[in-house]
Parts: structure tokens; sequence; C-alpha cells
């Protein structure tokens, strides 16, 4: 099968997804500005602004011609909604860049008279930003003693409770 303009590696099985055609490509990379307080206080804003994810959209041709496998185009098609049910990292490459760590967020196909034997569709992948290791809040209480000399034995060798206190403040 002719290597399309545009593929999906899936990262963790190692696939590499080609298609009949690829009729269209559209690269979203956008900042989002702040323009109140919000973005002093965050480290992911620089002068203001904060990159929001990149979005990648393919226009593709998958079909059954041309292919020795029977129902071809049906194959990946559920190969697509896997990826996208199981969230699999794919990395998308076009001719104009690659993109790593690609979420398959919209899969959108349409079978009509233009692809009797095949569909044609849009896929829309989006980055997903690497987790950030929140802070732990740990409210539990471990008791922690306080004091540098074990406690004295106020016992009866040395008489009451009330007499050791008079003896110790000097009283007698």
């Amino acid at each position: 099968m002719p290597s399309s303009t545009a593929y999906i590696l899936v990262k963790k099985v190692g696939y590499r997804y080609t298609f009949d055609g690829v009729t269209a490509i559209s690269h979203a990379l956008s900042l989002k500005l702040s323009m109140d307080g919000d973005a002093a206080l965050s480290s992911d804003y620089v002068n203001q602004a904060r990159n929001e994810p990149d979005t990648v959209t393919l226009s593709v041709v998958a079909s059954d011609a041309h292919v020795p496998v029977i129902g071809w185009s049906r194959q990946m098609m559920t190969s697509l909604c896997q990826i996208k049910e199981l969230r699999l990292l794919c990395q998308v490459v076009t001719p104009l860049r690659a993109y790593d760590n690609m979420l398959l967020t919209a899969l959108a196909v349409q079978q009509d008279e233009t692809c009797p034997d095949g569909w044609t569709g849009t896929l829309t992948f989006t980055r997903a930003e690497p987790q950030r290791s929140a802070k732990s809040a740990d409210n539990s209480s471990t008791p922690v003693s306080s004091g540098s000399a074990a406690a004295r034995n106020l016992g009866s060798r040395s008489g009451s409770v009330l007499q050791t206190i008079l003896r110790e403040a000097g009283i007698r």
C-alpha cells in the first residue's frame, strides 16, 4: 500500500497507520492570554500567556481498493476507535511538523457514494500535557515528642505529688 503524506504512530504498540489519501491537514497552535492577575500566580504563564494544547486535524480517505486484506477500511475504523477509547498516545507526523504525545480526541467518519469501498473522515488529535506531580497534603496526625528528657517518676518514694511540687519550687 502506498504511503500517505501523513501518518500516525501508536507509541505503546509501535503500529504505524497510513491512509489511501490525506486530503487536508489543519494545524492549530495557540496561546491563551490572561489580562487579570491570575497569570502572575501561575508558573504556566510567561508574558501573561500560556500555551494551549496543539491540535492537528487530518482529513483522510481509507478504502479497500488495492489492498489484499478483506475489509481493510472496516479494520482501520475499528483500530481508530480503539485508539480513541483506550486513550493511546500517538505521534502524528505531517509534512510540516511531527507532534508527540497526541490523543485522538475526535473521529468523524462518513460513508457515501464518493467512497463506496471505504470511508472518508476527519481525525482530530490534541496534545496531552504531561501530568504535574501534585504535592500531597498529608493531614495525618503523628505523635511527636517535644520534650528532651524522660518523665520523672513522682511515686510514693519521694512523697506526694504536692510535696514534690512544693520542694521543686523551693518551699519546704
